[in-house]
């Protein structure tokens, strides 16, 4: 990553970074981005637009991410959350979960208190905060422009949970945010204009409220994400749904309706995924054989594997390795 207007700053900073950015004193943070690696191959992008506005950008690649410091932490927040890649859980208030899904916006005054959630290990969104204590002293002129006010972001605040599902241009919108807010050299002003220009979209019809109905109960929610451990726990075997099922005590339709509510897709599809990934990897990064990778993906028959590996890599694993073999090295 360019380094030009932005900064990929050491972990070790990166709590400074979170607790000016969410404090009262306006700082050199209102114009410069941040480019946090919150784990290797993680990263948030951030910038504060305006005092008690803050923007940023996730692209995450695990499967729980934690603040370096509690950043909602007796604050009077509204946060609108846009979905692009993977899933993000959101906990309801009155208890149990729903998830959001490419093309989903959540418009939340009940900001997580420590941790996301990512259902499958990958997300990526656009996330504004509004910090309503700071804009009832001052509300940037330019949101007036727009029709967004104090009362307009109360009247959200006062929903709890709001889910809705963005239009073609909604999302078009918040797709080039994200862009710009990854890359280097963007001004504060453009990254201004494209926000207003998001909001627009986000608070003004552009959505369609969904159900937030819950989805899944605490209960099974833990059900279904040790479900998970188990299958991915060791890819070499193989379960049956309805093995998973008894060991829980639930029926074996229970159990897949409650991971496709979790991780948006069926079991079967799921570890298909998640063999095929970690092939790729042992091809690249290990020396073992094409037929000791295929039994540790679940693969007792090197041709299946093959097949199956070639269907979703599009090359053969031995083609894959010859184009991505990164001499062995972990």
């Amino acid at each position: 990553m360019a380094n030009g207007s932005g900064r990929l700053l050491e972990l070790d900073k990166q709590k400074d970074v979170w607790a000016d950015l969410f404090s009262e004193q306006e700082t050199a943070l209102d114009v410069q981005m941040q480019h946090l690696c919150v784990r290797e191959g993680s990263f948030i992008h951030l910038i504060r637009l305006w005092h008690g506005i803050f923007l940023w950008a996730n692209d995450i690649h695990l499967a729980r991410l934690e603040y370096p410091v509690n950043v909602f932490d007796e604050k009077d927040f509204l946060l609108v959350n846009l979905c692009h890649t993977g899933r993000c859980e959101v906990e309801l208030a009155k208890g149990g979960y729903v998830y959001m899904a490419p093309g989903i916006l959540n418009v939340t005054a009940c900001p997580p208190q420590s941790c996301y959630s990512y259902p499958g290990g990958q997300y990526g969104g656009i996330e504004i905060g509004f910090e309503l204590g700071l804009l009832r002293e001052r509300m940037p002129d330019a949101l007036a422009a727009y029709g967004i006010g104090l009362p307009l972001l109360r009247s959200y605040a006062a929903k709890g949970n709001l889910l809705a599902k963005m239009t073609a241009a909604g999302m078009a919108e918040g797709k080039e945010l994200f862009r710009l807010l990854c890359g280097d050299g963007h001004s504060v002003q453009e990254l201004r204009f494209a926000s207003l220009s998001l909001l627009y979209h986000l608070l003004h019809g552009d959505a369609e409220v969904v159900d937030c109905e819950v989805l899944v109960s605490k209960g099974q929610r833990r059900i279904v994400t040790e479900a998970e451990r188990m299958l991915c726990g060791d890819l070499g075997r193989r379960y049956t749904v309805e093995e998973l099922a008894g060991h829980f005590g639930i029926s074996a339709s229970a159990l897949k309706k409650y991971f496709m509510a979790v991780y948006g897709r069926p079991v079967s599809r799921y570890m298909k995924e998640k063999r095929m990934e970690q092939a790729k990897r042992l091809l690249a990064a290990s020396s073992e054989s094409v037929g000791d990778i295929a039994l540790a993906c679940g693969y007792e028959h090197q041709g299946k594997f093959g097949m199956a590996f070639k269907a979703y890599a599009k090359v053969s694993p031995l083609e894959y390795r010859r184009l991505y073999w990164k001499g062995g090295a972990e």
